[in-house]
């Protein structure tokens, strides 16, 4: 990717934090071809955070919108969230089937029960925390998507501090026992990415959940922490800044293989070494979100275009894709487990 359209990708891409806002909800009427139900989430479906922009002088200010796609990528339902005001992101599923989802601008932590209809949002600390990662003792990380005090590239939406501060935020990882309790603070070291604000935005835990491998969204390295011990880990990949290498979501796949979207396509890495095992390439720039791995696929989203690809595990095949409409605002993909 040129750096050019690197920076093009970073200045939408960054989903930015902001205090709670007195600004009225976005409105919730659908359109006539919109579908509304309230409908079950089934093993296999795949729900996007497709949030509808509407506000010329903000533009990640929208209508809050999850599209609920099944296996081949075909609509089986919108749903809108009525109180959200910006871009929402980082949905993925529990492994209860709940779906939750992020608005960093309003502090809000959406929950989406199995059955489709709303649970009561999460209450946490006023942090821009825009992803969770579910441990294995019933509690679950939330990742803090923000750092530092300024941008160094031009944003067309704005960037206050954090209540009572003078700061974006730390970029740490936090814990919450199964209650929903905090525990623990972790002092996670992050990049910025290329604007400099960017801070834990994507991250996936290892099979034991001892560790967690972590981006600074278009930031040049993959990071690693010992959960356990509580300290950070050498890196898995790094790069100096400005050599062309750009790194956004990441996950695990069953052979413990770590994906990693880079803006143009996928690549499988070995953990240990960071060696590429394998490439698959997708023919344009953009891409930035990614859903865990079945045994036989993922699903991987274009923030730029609005498209889902359906790519086989394997052979790099696209299966299915679609269009969501949703130009530069396409944040977040997951898959419904078994």
């Amino acid at each position: 990717m040129k750096r050019r359209e690197a920076l093009a990708l970073l200045a939408g891409l960054a989903a930015v934090n902001a205090a709670r806002t007195s600004a009225a909800p976005a409105s919730t009427v659908p359109r006539a071809n919109e579908l509304t139900q309230i409908l079950p989430f089934t093993a296999g479906d795949v729900l996007a955070g497709c949030t509808e922009l509407n506000n010329p002088q903000d533009d990640h200010a929208g209508r809050g919108r999850i599209m609920h796609y099944d296996g081949a990528l075909q609509l089986k339902n919108t749903i809108w969230l009525n109180d959200t005001t910006h871009i929402v992101q980082g949905v993925r599923f529990g492994p209860d089937r709940s779906l939750w989802a992020f608005d960093t601008f309003a502090y809000k932590i959406i929950r989406i029960g199995a059955n489709g209809r709303r649970l009561p949002n999460f209450t946490a600390p006023a942090r821009g925390f825009a992803l969770i990662a579910f441990a294995s003792d019933g509690g679950f990380y939330l990742g803090e998507n923000y750092v530092g005090d300024h941008s160094r590239v031009p944003l067309h939406t704005t960037l206050p501090f954090m209540p009572g501060t003078k700061r974006y935020g730390d970029g740490h990882l936090f814990k919450f026992d199964r209650h929903g309790r905090f525990v623990k603070e972790y002092a996670t070291r992050v990049h910025g990415g290329m604007g400099g604000f960017q801070g834990f935005t994507a991250c996936a835990l290892t099979r034991d959940r001892k560790s967690v491998v972590y981006t600074s969204e278009s930031g040049p390295k993959i990071f690693h922490y010992d959960l356990q011990n509580d300290h950070q880990l050498p890196d898995v990949v790094a790069f100096e800044d400005n050599t062309g290498h750009f790194f956004f979501d990441v996950a695990f796949d069953a052979a413990g293989r770590l994906l990693v979207v880079r803006g143009t396509g996928v690549d499988a890495l070995e953990l240990a070494t960071g060696k590429v095992l394998q490439t698959y390439e997708l023919k344009s720039f953009g891409w930035a979100s990614l859903s865990t791995p079945t045994t036989e696929h993922f699903y991987v989203t274009n923030f730029f275009s609005g498209e889902i690809a359906k790519v086989d595990l394997h052979n790099g095949q696209i299966l299915a894709s679609a269009n969501s409409g949703a130009r530069k605002a396409l944040s977040g993909v997951a898959e419904c487990p078994a």
